[in-house]
């Protein structure tokens, strides 16, 4: 029940026109949009996959650049030690702490003076080297060298010392210390750092003639700021992380967020050689990084990272845009269609009531509607409509009355052919009787004429039927007139069973005689011929009679162009003439034409001929 109820109101719902519309155009929007969100989505899919590649090329991309500034800072480090590390006056004063000093050891008062003063002098010569190196290379905070007996020798331009017990507690001097270390080694929260903002950076100093023996080490602060702009630099989404770990995996430091942080032991769970020249994706701070992570040079690690979270919301913004977007063109486009429908159920609602008008009769109903769209179209064309079909039916009221009008005059002149018949023949025996035989002929004529027009009801017969009574009607009429004209018939064979209307020589003749031959003073002549020429059957109507005058003849050959019938020219002299005319148009339509030939000059008489096409007879004898 709760169904067929529901179903109930749904149809009540959708049967206005308007309604009607709005669905179909729904349908027509939805179910594209459908398949559109489909292919949508498999797009997005595929753009979103092309961004995340781009991502990680670009993240090599920035791995490699930030590799040659990061190298390009240590090389310079390097070049500016060994500078320093095969300095003469550097390797003396390293040799000799080496050797345990010079002089005697006998503890004077005079020995003690020389040693301060040989002190002395070795940290004059020191410091004035270091200051000269220092002074030469940018972002430097301070140089110092250490002998193999912990004496310090230090050059600084900041308020930075250190001793030996910053010396005890620092791991880097211990990292630089070991048999197995070579090179660079480096530190950002080591004790002898003691700034948020350096890098410390040791190594050991070798003898020039005894390379293997090592006889101190140097240690350089550097500014942060050259490897925090490097990064900063290459900070393409700002949500990145830069960071170095050296060879054991023990020392790091990495930027996030333009700080620099720095720490010993484990950064990442996995070790860097399982990680190298790959993406991956490690756990720091909380948050997961999609990581590239290279060895420069098969020494220190470094590695760029980028925030998975933040590709993850790249994506999901890109992916919501692209919805909210289509969303946005969905409602749009139903705003639209409920718009349109409005509009187009109204317009068309018009149109349906002005058909309905003038289906009820309701004639004058025009409909008025503007724009140049289709809907503007079928309303002229309905208003077009309208005015023809009321125009049709004016003809056809006034073909109506024609009708009534002809269907009146036959009543009053329709007469009992059974009646006739024995009326004549009760003639034709008492003219016998008085051997009138003029009289017998006239009616023996008369009732075989009246036999032809009768012809059982048919209105098509043949032309030999036709020219037969044709024949009595000469005959009649020429005792009538008393021998007045003479006339003559000629039909050709061959056409003699083409079909033609019944009675449509005998007005054409009658009019020969009682408008030309009548008035005529000398004997007439009245021809009568059928035949056929080129595709075409030409009867024709000749006589010699007075002919007609040019106003005359104008104002026949106008009631010939006329299509309809007229109440005047009903009574005129030319009905007969319009009559055969109108009767043939109906029988043969465009195969049919008459034409006109008169005079009033020169006795030339008159000549109508009757053009039908062969074809049409043809077709209109095998339909009978």
């Amino acid at each position: 029940m709760t169904l067929n109820y529901m179903l109930g109101r749904l149809t009540s719902w959708y049967r206005t026109l308007s309604r009607r519309i709005f669905v179909k155009l729904i349908l027509l929007i939805v179910i594209p949009n459908l398949l559109l969100l489909a292919i949508i989505n498999q797009l997005m899919n595929k753009q979103i996959k092309q961004k995340t590649e781009e991502m990680d090329n670009t993240l090599y991309v920035l791995e490699h650049a930030a590799s040659r500034e990061i190298r390009a800072i240590f090389s310079d480090v390097t070049t500016l030690t060994n500078q320093i590390l095969i300095e003469p006056d550097v390797q003396h004063i390293l040799k000799t702490g080496a050797d345990g000093g010079s002089g005697p050891a006998s503890g004077s008062p005079t020995d003690e003076r020389l040693a301060l003063r040989d002190k002395y002098i070795r940290q004059d010569t020191m410091r004035s080297i270091l200051s000269r190196y220092r002074l030469v290379w940018n972002n430097i905070f301070s140089i110092a060298v250490i002998d193999r007996r912990g004496e310090i020798y230090l050059n600084t331009s900041e308020n930075y010392q250190f001793d030996h017990n910053d010396m005890g507690r620092s791991l880097l001097l211990a990292e630089v210390a070991s048999p197995d270390q070579s090179g660079l080694a480096w530190s950002t929260n080591d004790a002898l750092t003691k700034n948020a903002d350096m890098i410390t950076i040791a190594r050991k100093i070798y003898g020039v003639d005894q390379p293997r023996q090592v006889i101190g080490y140097v240690v350089v602060n550097l500014s942060l700021e050259a490897v925090r702009s490097s990064f900063e630099t290459y900070n393409y989404y700002d949500q990145m992380i830069f960071g170095l770990v050296n060879q054991a995996e023990n020392t790091w430091m990495i930027y996030d967020k333009k700080k620099m942080t720095g720490g010993h032991g484990r950064l990442f769970s996995d070790r860097m050689a399982a990680l190298n020249g790959h993406l991956t994706q490690p756990e720091f701070r909380g948050r997961s990084w999609r990581t590239v992570v290279m060895q420069m040079e098969k020494r220190d690690y470094l590695f760029v990272g980028l925030d998975a979270e933040y590709i993850s919301e790249t994506s999901s913004r890109f992916r919501r845009e692209l919805y909210y977007g289509y969303v946005f063109f969905l409602f749009l486009s139903v705003f639209i269609s409920i718009l349109g429908t409005k509009v187009l159920s109204a317009r068309l609602g018009k149109l349906n009531q002005a058909m309905r008008k003038f289906g009820q009769e309701r004639w004058g109903t025009r409909i008025e509607l503007k724009g140049n769209d289709e809907i503007r179209i079928i309303g002229d064309t309905f208003n077009s409509m309208a005015s023809h079909i009321e125009g049709l039916l004016v003809s056809l009221k006034e073909e109506q009355r024609l009708k009534r009008i002809f269907e009146l005059r036959v009543l009053e002149y329709q007469i009992n052919p059974h009646f006739l018949y024995n009326t004549l023949d009760s003639i034709y025996w008492l003219a016998q009787e008085n051997r009138q035989s003029k009289i017998s002929e006239m009616v023996s004529g008369l009732s075989k004429l009246f036999r032809i027009i009768l012809s059982k009801g048919k209105e098509v017969i043949s032309l030999h039927e036709e020219f037969e009574m044709i024949r009595i009607y000469l005959s009649i009429q020429k005792i009538r007139f008393e021998e007045r004209f003479e006339f003559t018939l000629n039909l050709e064979p061959d056409i003699a069973e083409y079909p033609i209307g019944k009675l449509v020589l005998q007005p054409l003749v009658e009019n020969a005689i009682v408008h030309g031959i009548r008035r005529l003073r000398a004997k007439g002549q009245i021809s009568v011929t059928g035949g056929k020429m080129h595709d075409e059957i030409v009867l024709e109507i000749r006589d010699n009679g007075i002919g007609m005058k040019p106003e005359q003849l104008a104002k026949q050959l106008r009631l010939l162009d006329a299509d309809v019938l007229e109440n005047a020219s009903v009574s005129s002299s030319g009905y007969g003439m319009k009559n055969v005319d109108s009767r043939l148009k109906m029988l043969f339509g465009g195969e049919y034409k008459m034409t006109l030939h008169s005079s009033a000059s020169g006795r030339t008489g008159t000549t109508i001929r009757i053009h039908i096409k062969e074809t049409a007879m043809l077709k209109m004898k095998f339909a009978l």
